[in-house]
């Protein structure tokens, strides 16, 4: 009898069982869409300057916001990578996968939801990173044991399409659902509910997640048998875990293609996740981009990324599973590479500047535009440099001369200032710290070289970089993930889907936390470009080692 070569080819009953399984996908992908790279780390930027300033020292390191975001997306890998192996060896014997599954989601939506009261506290940057660390910690968990079900709702022929429309279903979920952010933060900009709207987007992301959730939890059944009894106490079920990891640690030897693979998916996987849960952080604080942009860049990846990961499914069929992904780790290295080359366009015109003086007849200098400052001590200190400015409307010859000098010279100026008529007609100056002024870091040459040849002839804004940048990681981000997941299905062996699966999820949440303490490192010592580059030879080197993987070996040992 034939094996079915698609989906639609199963019996009703599975195909409901795939469906639920996939919904889990729509209904978390909310959290890594608008939670992790759209909304989350931009607002935790904003929070961050406004209580601190630009950076943070500790240690001796100057961490910027995006830094400080690193770290928490560490300490919640961290606490993933550590506790997931012992649970999966537990979900296979006790036959718990689904009921942890339901735990993790309810704990990470909640704690979602609690980022929601960040400004009634009295550090609200620090709340709202400690409550993201928990919910991010209920996200990473549940994925863990969600993976787990795959090699069991399909069979391995079709695991590659099955995977692929898991993360189709989640990328579209999550576009819907950022796609309403995005109308709701746009229709508030500029209102005295502007904040509110985005804090309540944030619960958003918890009751759908929670909310689309429970149609899994209903259909999508427990997928192995208990080994052990349920009544087994705590320290008798510690003490099996740690009896069974240490046996699969002695025997693992046996299955020496997924070793190899792991290694490969620890490094690759460690760029794709550090460059995605950073991204937004490093356009908001390194670029400027702003929160309006970087929503649509992430809606145009999530509704690009659904059929992009089709089409590297249909890749994979025609040539290799391996083969589609080696591809798509070359794609990623390419596109990082124009990420560290963007910059954002140094003001031109006199409108384009922060601090806009027009020369009135009454020959003094109207301020016609000024930056909005914060209470951060940065921005304190910085007022008081231009001589309270901000409380002024209008300055004298001299003083808008002044200004121009403390703009330009200025070790704390982060804004750029420009002078139109009367004495000093066109004068201007660029600060030291703004963003378009890219100083002496080793890597500068390559976004000012962009800048030169690219970025000016065609006048594309640093949002735009974005946003095209954004496109392109689409095509690709879908297929790398899903083509990730279903390599390693392939190489599983079903009865020890949750132990391997554990593993599988211990190397991804261990790579979480090296590649965003390395960001943390070097964008502390260097600059963050340069640490951007860093992780894209972890990338390299990570495709470097999946080229010398026997896939084909892999499988035959899980069958046997």
């Amino acid at each position: 009898m034939l094996q079915p070569t698609k989906i639609k080819d199963l019996g009703k009953e599975q195909r409901k069982i795939i469906n639920a399984w996939c919904i889990y996908d729509w209904a978390n992908s909310v959290f890594s869409t608008s939670g992790i790279v759209a909304i989350f780390p931009v607002y935790f930027v904003f929070l961050f300057e406004q209580s601190i300033g630009s950076q943070l020292s500790i240690a001796g390191l100057n961490l910027s916001s995006s830094g400080i975001w690193s770290i928490g997306i560490s300490i919640s890998s961290l606490v993933v990578a550590l506790t997931s192996p012992p649970l999966g060896i537990l979900a296979d014997k006790f036959a718990i996968k689904r009921k942890l599954l339901i735990i993790y989601c309810v704990a990470g939506s909640i704690f979602t939801a609690l980022t929601f009261f960040s400004v009634y506290t009295s550090s609200p940057w620090a709340w709202l990173l400690g409550f993201f660390i928990l919910a991010n910690i209920g996200f990473n968990g549940s994925f863990v044991f969600y993976n787990s079900f795959l090699p069991h709702i399909a069979p391995k022929e079709l695991l590659d399409d099955v995977s692929s429309r898991g993360y189709a279903f989640g990328y579209i979920g999550g576009g819907l659902l950022l796609l309403i952010h995005l109308v709701l933060i746009m229709g508030a900009q500029d209102t005295s509910i502007e904040d509110l709207v985005t804090r309540a987007c944030m619960v958003s992301i918890g009751i759908w997640w929670f909310g689309f959730s429970l149609w899994t939890f209903k259909f999508l059944p427990e997928p192995t048998k208990p080994e052990l009894s349920n009544k087994i106490g705590i320290l008798s079920s510690i003490k099996l875990s740690i009896v069974e990891l240490s046996k699969t640690f002695q025997g693992i030897s046996k299955f020496k293609p997924i070793l190899i693979y792991l290694l490969a998916f620890l490094l690759f996987n460690d760029g794709i996740q550090t460059i995605l849960s950073v991204a937004g952080a490093y356009a908001a604080d390194t670029l400027g981009v702003s929160l309006i942009f970087n929503m649509l860049t992430i809606l145009l990846v999530q509704f690009i990324a659904a059929p992009g990961a089709q089409v590297f499914s249909l890749f994979a069929n025609r040539s290799s599973t391996k083969n589609a992904l080696m591809t798509s780790l070359t794609i990623w290295c390419i596109i990082i590479l124009v990420g560290i080359g963007m910059v954002p366009l140094s003001p031109s015109s006199h409108t384009e500047h922060d601090y806009q003086l027009d020369y009135t007849f009454g020959r003094n200098y109207e301020i016609v535009s000024q930056p909005s400052l914060s209470e951060s001590a940065e921005d304190k200190e910085w007022d008081l440099e231009t001589n309270l400015l901000s409380n002024r409307s209008t300055l004298s010859t001299s003083e808008a001369l002044t200004l121009i000098q403390t703009v330009n010279a200025s070790e704390n100026s982060q804004f750029s200032a420009s002078i139109s008529g009367g004495p000093h007609d066109g004068l201007n100056a660029i600060g030291k710290k703004n963003k378009s002024n890219l100083g002496g870091g080793p890597l500068d040459w390559w976004p000012n070289f962009l800048r030169t040849s690219i970025w000016e002839p065609l006048n594309l804004s640093v949002n735009f970089q974005f946003l095209l940048l954004g496109s392109f990681i689409g095509l690709i981000m879908g297929g790398s993930q899903a083509l990730a997941r279903s390599i390693f299905a392939h190489m599983t062996p079903e009865n020890r889907s949750g132990e391997f699966f554990s593993f599988f999820g211990f190397t991804n949440k261990v790579s979480s936390v090296i590649g965003p303490m390395l960001y943390v490192l070097i964008s502390g010592t260097i600059d963050t470009r340069t640490a951007i580059l860093s992780i894209m030879i972890i990338i390299a080197a990570g495709a470097l080692i999946l080229s010398r993987v026997d896939v084909d070996a892999g499988k035959k040992i899980a069958l046997n």
